[in-house]
């Protein structure tokens, strides 16, 4: 057998496995595999790529000023330019992130057996443990509403590292380039957990041992991996440097930590809906009697298989040598696997000292349930050390490979498909009224939508269903989370039905399409009855499609689009009604779109803690393009306290010491 043969095996096999679950299951890989919630935001990075060449920007979407989405920061580069790889082999928006879903399980299995190999698994082992791991049930419950978690191979790469730290034996440095480039280049939470094991296996060592050599390695590592991270951050970083900081889109709540934490329970039980009756009493016991808080957590279940290397792994940490008579070699792999395994739950479990960090540091890595990916390839090499005693390498071969169809059976069930796509008629509906509406609109078609949306959050991600379905229109949808775009749109949401028409119309939008059951019927009445148009609806009536040309036509209504746009960023936050509070400075934003600088009257009112208020009209010169007007404010040592209006307030940025109550531009 030549070394290749596995690993063409495995990928082959995992290729034909998961096409026969979709077939199984009537999902339709030719489709969207799931078109709801943030698959939807997915597809959106794959169509700007195939739209503009870049994940973040359209101009398309987010009108009037366009989308950008550089405040929703990707670092999983690896990812985005294996989905323009595909789109520029001939792969339209949808099939390309279809393909790096499908083709995430040979690259796990191929990147698995390849470690489980080095950590010296015999193939005959390692190949179905690989595949094993990468059907995991994590895999398919993340599918395409989290992408890039489903995409975790270089998971097995991070644990090699960690596992060669932990042995004083690190990898020479052209292969620890390229791996922590790996790591640095698939997102940031694979790229903290990394960060975690490989510190922790470095410590061991090193209080084993103390050896300079190896501490030096292993700084090297963390700091060429950050190095990598920042360069992927870079974007991010240099926009909000350019533009200001967006408080208001990612803040995370240190409690998070908690209700997104990981549970041993949820790591052991099977998943809902298993294949097994009694495996599912079991899980529904847990879910009606036993759990507090379920969310994505839930996620994290092992499977089988994987928990029985689990179970054995915390047996071992507390039992060692009285547990099970091995090889010296295979001890130490155990007691280092062991260790990890452990280490992972005290820190990710939920009240684990990840919420000390979170409380204290920063509580952006809230959900650390996401962890499990690293137990479970732990637990399978654990459990391919076990089977590998087996004396006769016959029997482990055999023993190893039974376990292949017991796992998929145990590991790949309706519960597990739940967020796949097995309807194609109701997506097919929505192509066909994308298409009437395209047809409808006509050439140069610019249309709003409601309810105002939050994206990459909130209802907008609905109203991308129908926007990502066309080709040549541009939609107020997609616009990033307070933004110029969408504060200018929270801004004509506030008036009146008359008003609000009047002003879109004028900015150009020829269309409105309303989500009908997020918006209410009261607001809805009131459009139609200003319209007194008959809407162009979709199949499930979930939609209504009004043109506005006849509207704009009779009522007279010009196009006199806005010239400037701004909105307030740096250290402030708004309480979502209009009140911005503000911790020492911040910055009103402008978007220029005409080519010519524009003079425009800046108002603004201050209120300050004794109770002082400031106001501030100025006449500003505001050029072509983007600019900014800085707000530096001292209160001295009078603050505000945190206003209960704004749910969540991040933990380290202070009181607020101003408050901007009123902001215009005329």
């Amino acid at each position: 057998m030549s070394k290749a043969t596995p690993y063409l095996l495995a990928a082959s096999l995992s290729i034909i496995l998961v096409l026969a679950v979709f077939r199984i299951f009537n999902i339709n890989p030719t489709l969207p595999l799931n078109y709801t919630g943030d698959a939807i935001v997915h597809y959106n990075f794959a169509k700007n790529i195939e739209e503009t060449g870049r994940w973040a920007t359209n101009p398309r979407f987010g009108a009037p000023t366009g989308q950008t989405l550089y405040d929703f920061p990707l670092t999983e580069t690896v990812h985005l330019l294996l989905i323009k790889l595909f789109i520029m082999l001939g792969l339209n928006w949808y099939e390309s992130v279809n393909a790096f879903f499908i083709l995430s399980f040979p690259m796990i299995s191929l990147v698995s057996l390849f470690v489980m190999k080095r950590l010296g698994l015999k193939t005959h082992t390692a190949l179905p443990l690989s595949i094993v791991y990468a059907f995991l049930p994590y895999h398919f419950l993340r599918g395409v509403n989290h992408l890039f978690l489903a995409g975790y191979f270089v998971v097995p790469l991070a644990m090699y590292v960690a596992y060669r730290f932990a042995s004083n034996n690190p990898s020479k440095w052209p292969e620890t380039v390229v791996i922590a480039l790996l790591i640095a280049s698939s997102g940031a939470y694979y790229t903290f957990i990394s960060f975690f094991f490989v510190t922790l296996g470095g410590l061991l060592a090193l209080f084993k041992k103390w050896n300079k050599k190896l501490l030096i390695s292993l700084v090297g590592f963390l700091a060429l991996s950050s190095f990598f991270f920042f360069i992927n951050y870079l974007p991010t970083l240099a926009y909000t440097q350019k533009y200001g900081m967006n408080l208001n889109t990612t803040v995370r709540l240190a409690s998070d930590t908690e209700t997104y934490g990981l549970k041993i329970t949820q790591l052991v039980l099977p998943f809902e809906d298993h294949n097994l009756s009694i495996f599912n009493k079991i899980q529904k016991r847990y879910m009606n009697y036993g759990s507090a808080v379920t969310n994505e957590n839930q996620y994290a279940a092992l499977g089988l298989t994987a928990t029985f290397g689990f179970i054995f792994l915390i047996l071992w940490a507390i039992f060692k040598h009285g547990l099970l008579k091995i090889e010296k070699t295979s001890e130490t792999k155990l007691d280092i696997l062991g260790l990890f395994n452990l280490a992972a739950v005290l820190f990710a479990t939920v009240g684990g000292f990840a919420v000390i960090i979170s409380t204290y540091v920063n509580p952006t890595f809230r959900s650390m349930n996401r962890i499990s990916v690293f137990i479970a390839f732990i637990s399978l090499v654990a459990l391919g050390l076990i089977i590998e005693r087996i004396n006769s390498q016959k029997f482990a071969s055999l023993a190893a490979w039974a376990i292949l169809p017991i796992a998929l059976f145990d590991q790949v069930s309706l519960g597990v498909m739940q967020n796949f796509m097995r309807g194609a008629e109701e997506y097919r509906q929505l192509i066909k009224y994308a298409a009437e509406i395209e047809n409808v609109a006509g050439e140069n078609a610019k249309i709003y939508t409601l309810p105002l949306g939050q994206y990459p959050e909130g209802v907008d991600k609905k109203l991308m269903r129908v926007a990502l379905l066309t080709d040549t229109v541009t939609w107020s949808a997609g616009a990033e989370k307070w933004r110029a775009a969408n504060f200018w749109q929270h801004g004509i949401d506030q008036l009146e039905t008359k008003d609000f028409l009047k002003k879109i119309v004028s900015e150009g939008f020829t269309g409105l399409l309303i989500a009908t059951k997020e918006l209410d019927s009261s607001e809805v009445a009131s459009i139609e009855k200003e319209l007194v148009l008959n809407p162009l609806q979709d199949s499930k009536k979930e939609y209504n499609y009004y043109n506005l040309k006849t509207y704009a036509t009779s009522n007279k209504i010009f196009y006199d689009p806005t010239d400037v746009f701004f909105h307030i960023s740096g250290n402030c936050l708004y309480d979502q009604v209009s009140f911005f509070y503000c911790v020492r400075s911040g910055r009103v934003e402008f978007e220029n779109l005409s080519t010519v600088t524009q003079t425009k009257t800046l108002i603004l009112t201050f209120e300050f803690p004794d109770g002082k208020i400031e106001e501030i009209n100025k006449t500003i010169q505001i050029p072509p393009g983007k600019s900014n007007y800085p707000l530096i404010k001292d209160s001295g040592k009078n603050v505000f306290p945190i206003p209960r209006s704004i749910p969540v307030w991040p933990v380290n940025i202070g009181y607020p010491t101003f408050i901007i109550r009123e902001i215009e531009l005329q």
